[in-house]
């Protein structure tokens, strides 16, 4: 069971099992189609500044989207009903 706090590892091909601030990627592409509606893949990097929409970020990943490419990892925040498509 994963709980906010725990660092998490997400790799291309698996589901993102909670709401995860990124600290490090290598090409980590991510579909957040479920949540936005559109099938464009998101190329996610800590190292860009912070954007104030938490769905625009790209330290960010979400319960309920898949990673396509590459791999991140990062600090859970978010698990359950808490997470933002919760």
């Amino acid at each position: 069971m994963i709980v906010p706090g725990d660092i998490v590892a997400v790799k291309g091909g698996e589901n993102v099992p909670c709401d995860i601030c990124l600290f490090k990627t290598t090409e980590m592409k991510v579909n957040n189609a479920s949540l936005t509606g559109e099938a464009e893949e998101i190329l996610l990097d800590p190292e860009l500044d912070p954007i104030q929409n938490i769905f625009e970020t790209k330290n960010v990943c979400f319960f309920g989207t898949m990673c396509t490419e590459g791999e991140g990892t990062g600090i859970c925040f978010r698990t359950g009903d808490k997470t933002v498509i919760g």
